[in-house]
């Protein structure tokens, strides 16, 4: 039997994004995984807290389809800062955006993707072909760096691309004049980085969270709570999510390779601004992105049927979060009265 991968998405919306991601990505890599790691978030944008319920009832009876449900216990976000609770809370560390997977799947290799993807050719494929026949010191695979917000890139100072980041090793001179003569988006909070040691690679670069492949052995050896580096789905002060993480475990002598997202999948394809975070907050661009979703499914794989579960499973969701608001809330409550 051929070696198979996991695969861990973070769930925050977009149920039937959700399933155009599994779908397609079954369609050309379903060869090569075995589970589907699916954390929702503790909190669901515009309250569509069923969305969960309807991605696990379409594929109740697909055998193609092994489906892990994880529910986090706490929201903790991108902007987590807590690096020693992590370190000691099971809980609180598995909260963090692909921590479950990561910490939990028996497999040597682990893909990990957003839930609004829609994939054309086979990346899981080629990324474990690569991972296999590659070095030890290759921690992941994916595509690299943020140049669109990074001084270096190609839009700034053109120092810099996916394909050059082992070479091209600013000093720090160097890095505090780029990052001063470019008004980049989040210019100043990169000279801060900068400022603080957190030189090459530089503030923005990562391996990006996409899609991308993971040596879980390798992650687990040098992330928290086994080793000092705090985990990859937070943003720990830095620029964005996992540039933390690149960042430390390159300082350790690890390395990522570059592969050409576009090549295999696309990212928002149903959302007209073509970030995938906008309709996070605005409740329209929501509504018309899942709309969009639903019609290419409808279109593709035929008439969506969901069961009585859906209505179910949502009743219990709903009156479980209610009553422990409530409990929180009065909670609170007593704690001011008492305090006074």
């Amino acid at each position: 039997m051929k070696m198979q991968v996991d695969v861990g998405i973070a769930f925050y919306g977009k149920p039937y994004h959700t399933i155009v991601t599994i779908k397609s990505l079954l369609r050309h890599s379903g060869q090569h995984i075995d589970k589907i790691y699916i954390s929702r978030e503790r909190k669901q944008p515009h309250d569509d807290y069923i969305g969960i319920f309807k991605v696990i009832d379409y594929f109740r009876n697909d055998p193609n389809v092994r489906l892990v449900i994880h529910y986090p216990h706490h929201h903790v976000g991108l902007g987590v800062m807590d690096s020693e609770r992590a370190k000691k809370d099971t809980k609180f560390r598995q909260s963090i955006m692909f921590q479950y997977a990561l910490e939990t799947t028996e497999k040597k290799y682990l893909c990990i993707m957003h839930n609004d993807m829609l994939f054309h050719d086979d990346m899981v494929g080629a990324m474990l072909e690569e991972m296999m026949t590659a070095p030890e010191n290759l921690i992941g695979i994916g595509s690299i760096g943020q140049c669109w917000s990074c001084p270096a890139g190609k839009d700034f100072a053109n120092k810099c691309n996916p394909y050059i980041v082992d070479e091209f090793v600013p000093s720090y001179e160097e890095a505090m004049e780029i990052t001063e003569a470019y008004a980049t988006p989040r210019q100043q909070l990169q000279k801060e980085i900068i400022n603080g040691g957190r030189v090459h690679l530089l503030p923005e670069c990562r391996l990006n969270e996409y899609c991308a492949m993971f040596n879980v052995e390798s992650y687990r050896k040098e992330t928290v709570p086994y080793g000092d580096i705090a985990c990859y789905g937070g943003n720990w002060g830095g620029t964005d999510n996992a540039t933390i993480w690149s960042h430390d475990v390159y300082e350790k002598g690890y390395r990522f390779k570059h592969i050409h997202l576009e090549q295999y999948t696309k990212h928002a394809p149903f959302d007209s601004t073509s970030s995938g975070t906008q309709a996070n907050d605005n409740r329209n661009l929501y509504a018309r992105s899942e709309e969009n979703a639903q019609e290419y499914i409808e279109k593709n794989y035929g008439p969506i049927k969901f069961s009585s579960y859906v209505s179910r499973a949502n009743f219990i969701d709903t009156t479980k979060r209610k009553t422990w608001l409530s409990i929180i809330h009065t909670y609170g409550f007593f704690k001011r009265i008492l305090g006074k």
